[in-house]
């Protein structure tokens, strides 16, 4: 298992915003993070041809990520971690 920090990017009209969440898995992290961003605003996003999920009135996709060992992990409690399911 690895652990990541990582970012939500959301645009709504003009405006960017990124959410920082913590996440864990043993797959490729890009691919987990779309797996987050796709459902980030309580599903039903479509993916557009740059891999962000269009909710109406914001869109989302994965961003930025940085693995970091199981200590730091666990003791950055004020990031929010998003796990979905099952691993990817």
């Amino acid at each position: 298992m690895k652990y990541y920090i990582g970012e939500i990017d959301t645009y709504v009209g003009e405006s960017e915003y990124c959410t920082t969440i913590r996440f864990k898995t043993e797959g490729d992290p890009n691919d987990y993070l779309d797996n987050i961003a796709s459902d980030f605003w309580g599903g039903g996003g479509e993916a557009d041809e740059n891999g962000m999920y269009d909710f109406g009135d914001k869109s989302s996709g994965g961003g930025r990520w940085q693995e970091v060992d199981a200590s730091t992990y666990d003791a950055l409690h004020i990031i929010v971690e998003l796990n979905k399911g099952e691993e990817v």
